[in-house]
Parts: structure tokens; C-alpha cells; sequence
């Protein structure tokens, strides 16, 4: 295969490539460090994520603000 047919191939199949390189890394870390502390990396990342994207979408401010209604909202008596 040359380099343009594989650039071709990974433009065309964006998604499968990533989900099977998300994969072949999680199934790498699940058989190297355990499968408890795969979930662990897996989960932080997650919320890392999720914290980025609020920062992203509000600011700083915002984003702590966000996360500070949504924990009040879970833990008020009603």
C-alpha cells in the first residue's frame, strides 16, 4: 500500500480507525496494569473530558458554576 491509499482509506473511515485504536489501547492497559485500573484511567479521562468541554463551552467560572448547580440540584431535599 502506498501512503496516499492509506491516507485515503483512514479519510474515509475516520470513526472505525479511532474506535479500533481506542480499543487496541484499552485492550493493551486491560492485559499490561489490570482491568480495575484501565476502568480508573478510562473514567478520569472521561471526566476530564467532560470538565474540558464545560470550560470550553462557559469558561472557567461557568463550567465550576455548572457543576456546583448540578450537585446542589442531586443533593436538595425536595
Amino acid at each position: 500500500m502506498k501512503y496516499q491509499e492509506i491516507k485515503a482509506f483512514m479519510a474515509r473511515n475516520k470513526c472505525k480507525v479511532f474506535i479500533t485504536l481506542i480499543g487496541l489501547i484499552a485492550a493493551v492497559l486491560m492485559l499490561s496494569i489490570g482491568f480495575f485500573r484501565t476502568l480508573l484511567i478510562l473514567l478520569l479521562t472521561g471526566v476530564g473530558f467532560f470538565y474540558g468541554s464545560l470550560i470550553d463551552k462557559h469558561g472557567f467560572g461557568g463550567a465550576n458554576r455548572v457543576i456546583a448547580d448540578f450537585f446542589k440540584s442531586l443533593f436538595s431535599r425536595k
